[in-house]
C-alpha cells in the first residue's frame, strides 16, 4: 500500500512539473489614444492593414474601453504571431454582410470559421473560435465592408517557472528516496 501510494505521489509530481502553463493574453488596444494605422509591432504581434480609433461611432462598438481596430476597406488584414497558439476569439462588431476568421500554420490555412452576420441590434458579439496551432489569422469580408476587433484574445504555450521545476524535481527526487527505502 506504502509503495503504492509513494509511487503516485511520484508521478503525479513529475506530471506536474511537466505540464506546460498556457498564459492567456488579451489586447484591448487601450493604452493606444486617437487613431492611424496600427504599428506593425504592437504587443510583439505582426500586424497588416489594421488601424485604430477611439471615436463613438455605432455599430463599430468596442467591448471594452473605446479603442479598437478596424479593417481598411476592400482588403484582408492579417495578424502574425510569431509561433504557433491558440487564437481564443475577439469582439467583433459593425454592419457584415459575410465575414469570418480563418486560420494559418506556415501560410496553409488549416481552419475557417461559420461566416458571421451581425446585422442586428445590439451590434457586436464575442466570437470564441480556439483554435490551436495557428500561427496567423486573417479576417474575410466578402463585401468588403469595414469592422472593428477588440478584446482579441490567445494563449501562447508556456514554461514551468525554472524556481517551480527546481522545487518539484527536489520533491521527485525525495520522493524516489522514499520508494527506494520502502522496496527495500
Amino acid at each position: 500500500m506504502k509503495k503504492t501510494l509513494v509511487t503516485t505521489m511520484v508521478g503525479a509530481v513529475f506530471a506536474v512539473g511537466l505540464v506546460a502553463q498556457a498564459d492567456a493574453i488579451t489586447l484591448n488596444f487601450d493604452d493606444l489614444s486617437g487613431n492611424g494605422p496600427l504599428p506593425g509591432g504592437y504587443a510583439g504581434l505582426t500586424w497588416t492593414d489594421w488601424n485604430y480609433y477611439d471615436a463613438p461611432q455605432s455599430p463599430y462598438n468596442p467591448s471594452s474601453g473605446a479603442e479598437r481596430i478596424y479593417n481598411q476597406f476592400g482588403v484582408v488584414p492579417t495578424v502574425k504571431f510569431g509561433q504557433d497558439v491558440t487564437f481564443v476569439g475577439a469582439w467583433f462588431a459593425g454592419y457584415s454582410l459575410d465575414q469570418y476568421f480563418e486560420g494559418y500554420n506556415n501560410g496553409v490555412k488549416i481552419i475557417e470559421s461559420a461566416h458571421t452576420l451581425n446585422d442586428q441590434s445590439p451590434f457586436g458579439l464575442y466570437v470564441i473560435l480556439n483554435w490551436a496551432g495557428v500561427d496567423e489569422i486573417r479576417v474575410q469580408s466578402g463585401s468588403g465592408n469595414h469592422y472593428i476587433l477588440d478584446d482579441l484574445q490567445y494563449e501562447v504555450a508556456g514554461v514551468p517557472d525554472s524556481g517551480l521545476t527546481v522545487l518539484l524535481l527536489g520533491m521527485a527526487l525525495s520522493g524516489l528516496g522514499c520508494v527506494r527505502r520502502l522496496v527495500k
